[in-house]
């Protein structure tokens, strides 16, 4: 028992609390006509500013089976936004195939994307392609592996001519460059001593002897053309991540995964901005899918230290298997679209109140 109920004496009541006004933003007249061309100010930046890469830079397939096809050839397919057909079927009308090992293309945005602690989990940038889960189930995708590469442009030369930095895929070794391969191709098709065996497989411009390079996967488990989740089909965690064309894109306006659109109002800059969690098994409600990554994953692929870049100008994505499956055919992958991820911040109401 308290003092005041011992002896008798009450506690006084407390005062009631005085409701607490909302902050209050004086403007003044000249700052008000600010405030009116503000708007239009951030709209003419955003337009100059697309979320999506916007330039193609350099393209290179390896040999592959749709390399000739011009409705996979075309590197430009790979600039705005995605066209996603869901997780169980894709939509193959806006791709661009990288073809066999080492096969890459090399993309640019028209402003530098940046390492922002604001994004959802630190995701900085999003690479679409057209995995699809197999019958239905996460932990089992049709997928085709790319590495992911990016640099910086240090000379301000507008060239990507600068040191590339490799996103760490946690299967890879500690150095990166350990796992460097090169591939010889020739166009003697009759001759086994190097692929292709397919005429219709040699990229256009190429002939003779040629040679492709780049991060080789190991066969386990990224062989493929199915991929399956190394921590079991039960797993609730991702043990892949950090490579390109894993994950499937969704459906335009498709909030939960489920093949399903449910808004159809929403905006393919918004909703292919929205990165999903490449930690969890699924894909995170409200994002449009692909595989979104962190710049402070990059490494420097000598050293296997931290790169420690602000950001970057230029992405590589380059084919790491080296597989022709009997089925399926060489295992190339299919790139879609490369986003700048869009950071989510809730803004306090404001009441405005005009100085006199």
């Amino acid at each position: 028992m308290d003092a005041a109920r011992g002896t008798g004496v009450h506690a006084p009541p407390s005062p009631p609390r005085r409701s607490q006004p909302r902050p209050t933003l004086r403007v003044t007249p000249r700052e008000l006509r600010v405030l009116r061309v503000l708007p239009f100010l951030l709209a003419s930046v955003a337009a100059a500013q697309s979320p999506f890469a916007t330039q193609v830079l350099a393209y290179d397939p390896a040999p592959g089976q749709f390399v000739q096809n011009p409705q996979f050839n075309d590197p430009a397919r790979a600039l705005g936004p995605p066209i996603g057909g869901g997780t169980i079927a894709p939509d193959n009308t806006k791709l661009v195939t990288l073809g066999g090992f080492g096969g890459c293309l090399v993309l640019a945005f028209d402003h530098r994307v940046l390492d922002d602690p604001q994004n959802f989990m630190g995701l900085d940038a999003i690479v679409f392609g057209n995995a699809v889960y197999v019958a239905g189930h996460p932990n089992r995708r049709f997928a085709e592996a790319a590495t992911i590469e990016i640099a910086i442009d240090a000379n301000n030369n507008g060239l990507a001519d600068d040191p590339w930095y490799v996103i760490r895929v946690p299967q890879m070794p500690a150095v990166p460059a350990d796992w460097w391969a090169t591939r010889i191709w020739d166009d003697n098709t009759s001759d086994p001593t190097n692929p292709p065996a397919n005429p219709a497989w040699i990229p256009p411009g190429h002939s003779g002897t040629w040679q492709t390079s780049g991060y080789f996967l190991s066969s386990t488990p990224f062989a493929g053309p199915i991929l399956q989740n190394p921590l079991g089909l039960t797993a609730t965690t991702e043990a892949i991540r950090g490579i390109a064309d894993h994950t499937p894109t969704l459906l335009l306006g498709d909030t939960n995964a489920d093949n399903v659109v449910d808004d159809a109002s929403i905006a393919p800059a918004d909703f292919y901005t929205a990165p999903d969690d490449p930690v969890t098994v699924g894909i995170t409600p409200r994002s449009g899918g692909g595989d979104a990554f962190d710049i402070a994953w990059a490494v420097d692929p000598a050293t296997g230290q931290p790169a420690n870049l602000p950001g970057f100008d230029f992405i590589r994505l380059t084919t790491a298997v080296d597989a022709v499956d009997p089925l399926f055919g060489e295992v190339s992958a299919e790139i879609a679209g490369v986003a700048d991820a869009a950071p989510h911040r809730i803004r306090p109401h404001v009441t405005v109140r005009f100085a006199r």
